[in-house]
Parts: C-alpha cells; structure tokens; sequence
C-alpha cells in the first residue's frame, strides 16, 4: 500500500513538472515572438515617417543634417535620417555649408576637431579679413574676434592688404603691417620708391619719396631713375644735383669728362655742347653729345649745336609737317596736355622717339587720359565690345552686398583692375555672401541664388536648388 501510494505521488509530481516547463517555454516563446513583432512594427512605424516626408518607397541613407530647431545661435549638424533639411557627407561640410557666418561657432565647436581659428601671438584669429565697418580709404586688415559672416579671409595680413585694398591710395592698409613691403621707410625715414614733384615748378623741382604718396603718380626704383625719367631735359640741373653721388665725370679719351653739357658762356643761337673739365655746378649732363643737343638745344634754329656732331641725326619733317621727335606740352595745364611735335622745339624739352613714348614717360599718372586719347591707335584702354575699358574694376559707389565689377568710362584714379569681370569678382568680392558680382560675371548657372528658378531651367543650369 505505501509503495502505492508512493509511486502514485511520483508520477503526479513529474506531469506538473512537465506541464511547467512546457508552460515556462510558452510563455517565454510568447515573449520573443511579441518582441520581435514590436520591433518590426517600430522599423515599419520609421519607414512610414521616412516614407511619409519623402514621398519615396525608400527612406533615404543617414547622413549630416543642419538642426534647424535649436536656432540660428544654437544650431549645430545631427548624422541622421532626414528629409526636411539638406545633406552633407560630413559634419564639418554641413556646418560650413549650413552655419557659414554663425558667430558664436556653436556648430564648429561641436567637431572633433575643429578647424583652427585659435588665437595668434596678439590674440587674435589666425586669419585676416577686412575691416568694412571703416570707411574704404582709411579701412585696413585685421583679426579681431568673432569673426563676422560672409567677409573673404586671408592667411596673412599682407595677402588681405593686396587682395582687399590693392587700390587704396591712402596705403593706410599697408602702414598697419609690422613690417610694409615695397612702400617702407628706406635708410632717410621716405619711401622705398621716388616720384617726381609737381608741387615745384619743374626747372626746380627733383624727385622725392616723401609720405604719403600721392596717387596717380609715376614711381620710380631710384632717385636717378626717376630724374632721368620725369627730369630728362632739365636744363638747370636740379634733379641730378640732389643726388647723393652724382653720376661720374670721369675722364675721356679725348681728355674731356665722359658726359657732355650745354655751353650757357654762348649764346644761344650759336652754343653747342662740351665736355671740357671742370662741369659747371648745377649744369646737366648728358651720356652722349647728340643727347645733349636734344636735351637743350632741341629748339636751336640755327643747328650750331647739331653741325658739331661727327654725324648729325635727321631733324626732317614728319608726314604731317612737325618733328619726328615728340615732347610734352608744358604750355597747357598737366591734365590737358599731351605730345605734340611742333616746330620749333622749345629749348629743354625732353623728346622721346614716338607720341606714346612721350605720354607713357610725361604723362604716365594722368588719370584724364587726355595725351593717350590723342593717339591715332590708343593701347590698353581701347572699347571692348560692350563699349567700356578692356579691363575691369570693383564698382565702390554700390554697397558691397550689392556691388559688381564694371568696365565704365573712365578709370577711378588708384582702383585695382582685372582682366577680366570673373577675376575681378573673385578677387574684389570673393566674401559677398549674395553672390551678385559671380551672378553677373558667370551667368544664372554659378549658384542657386542667381536669377529665377525658370532662368536657371531655361539656361540649362545642372544646380540642383532645395
């Protein structure tokens, strides 16, 4: 009876075990089953939200998206799904590509490893843009912080100085570097470069490289340089006699100096040129005697001077009845005045060998453009065929956001120009965030900000615009 019953509770014991466990498995199953069915349906929930802003069968692949929702301040790049904002292949494209001008540089500072913009010895940004909140003329280059939207940078100061303000007659740009290239204070305290004085009547006047310089005005790499060119005829002297060393009077062959002088103990009419010692103070001098005859009897009607050269050269008229020699016209005021070749030609005049010759050497900063319009071929500012110069240059009367690169008539004195409208976009207006200079020098197809959606389709532009 008790091995019965024992046997009896064994058997009973081992169906409820077997009845729980099947039910533990059920269960369990059930759980598993349930999970993988919740999941799937928050894929699909995903797929239809996808599906439901892009209108596709696919959602599309996750990439760099600006977050619009934190503010233009706050905004920064998320690496997810969607398509209510453009993509970037990488959050530092998106950030310059979506938050190009935030000043607070939230989305820059949430890289990895954000793009140097870290403080220079004067704590500063480690690149330089310029100053538009100053007026053009008294505006430099600097590298102050936040750095503003929209504004074109260079590497260095100098580069900033040459890109932005290349024209700048004030070269106050150029005064701000710590060390000024081409315009610096030579060993005398001046500039590196000479120009001819025009303050001063010229038998008076020389070469100087006092600051500031004036604008318009030809340069010169050396004071002789520049007396030879502005003070070529000068018959008193006055260029050369500034010079710290003037040029040799060593002797010739003959015995003589190796330049030659006008004979002022003669009269006019019947002086020639010498070069016996000593040279009279003050006298010009000139390489050669006929240079010298030219140089200050060129007006000489006589000839004396001429008929003591071993070979006198032509003085023969030109085709239209003048000297086949050219000279400045000091009769008429600087602005007015180019080459002409009248007869007779007055005594002290610098000649050049052609009527450009004269105006590129007597005329060289005259922004009237008087003596080169005078020309029967004017070279470099001939009509291009819309009308204007052949070169172009930034339109300053027009606000930068809204200003072009223009080839009107004429020239502003002291404005950089380029070859071409594309070159002078870039390199005058390479931070207008409008884009209005490229629109016009390229056409409606350079970015989506220029003309119309039907222009740009018209035009056959490739862009694709959100």
């Amino acid at each position: 009876m008790r091995v019965a019953t024992i046997a009896l509770f064994s058997s009973l014991v081992a169906k409820t075990e077997a009845i729980g466990f099947r039910d533990l498995v059920e269960t369990a199953t059930h759980r598993e089953l349930k999970s993988n069915a919740a999941a799937v349906d928050g894929a699909d929930d995903q797929h239809r939200r996808a599906q439901n802003n892009c209108f596709t069968d696919q959602p599309p692949s996750a990439a760099w998206h600006p977050q619009y929702s934190s503010g233009w301040t706050n905004g920064f790049c998320r690496f997810t799904v969607d398509c209510n904002s453009p993509a970037y292949t990488s959050e530092l494209l998106c950030c310059r590509g979506a938050y190009a001008g935030q000043t607070s540089g939230t989305c820059l500072s949430s890289l990895p490893s954000p793009p140097t913009m870290s403080p220079t010895e004067s704590g500063g940004l480690d690149v330089y843009y310029p100053d538009y909140a100053t007026s053009w003329a008294a505006a430099g280059c600097i590298n102050t912080r936040p750095f503003p939207g929209g504004r074109p940078t260079y590497s260095s100061q100098i580069l900033c100085c040459k890109g932005a303000y290349g024209g700048q007659v004030s070269g106050t740009c150029l005064s701000q570097l710590p060390s000024a290239p081409t315009m610096s204070p030579t060993e005398t305290g001046g500039l590196d470069v000479y120009y001819a004085d025009y303050a001063t009547s010229w038998a008076a006047a020389g070469c100087i490289n006092t600051r500031p310089f004036p604008g318009g005005r030809p340069t010169y790499s050396s004071q002789i340089a520049c007396c030879k060119g502005a003070y070529g005829g000068q018959t008193s002297g006055m260029c050369l006699s500034q010079l710290p060393s003037p040029p040799t009077m060593s002797p010739t062959e003959a015995g003589g100096l190796d330049v030659y002088y006008p004979d002022y103990e003669t009269a006019f009419g019947e002086a020639g040129c010498i070069n016996t010692r000593p040279l009279p103070n003050g006298r010009p001098s000139y390489s050669s005697q006929i240079a010298c005859c030219r140089g200050a009897y060129a007006g000489q009607t006589s000839g004396t001077c001429l008929s003591q050269l071993p070979s006198p050269p032509t003085m023969s008229p030109t085709e239209a009845g003048g000297l086949d020699v050219y000279y400045p016209d000091y009769a008429t005021s600087w602005a007015e005045a180019g080459c002409i070749n009248t007869r007779p030609l007055p005594s002290g005049r610098p000649t050049y060998s052609s009527q450009i010759a004269c105006c590129r050497g007597a005329y060289a900063g005259q922004t009237s453009g008087t003596c080169l319009s005078q020309l029967p071929s004017a070279p470099t500012m001939s009509p291009t065929e819309a009308g204007g110069l052949d070169v172009y240059y930034p339109d300053y009367a027009t606000t930068f956001g809204e200003a072009g690169c223009i080839n009107d008539r004429p020239l502003p004195s002291g404005r950089p120009s380029y070859s071409t409208q594309e070159s002078c976009c870039r390199g005058a207006y390479g931070g207008q965030s409008s884009g209005r200079c490229m629109c016009e020098a390229v056409g409606v197809c350079y970015s989506c900000t220029c003309g119309t959606e039907l222009q740009r389709t018209t035009a056959g532009c490739t862009l694709t615009c959100s």
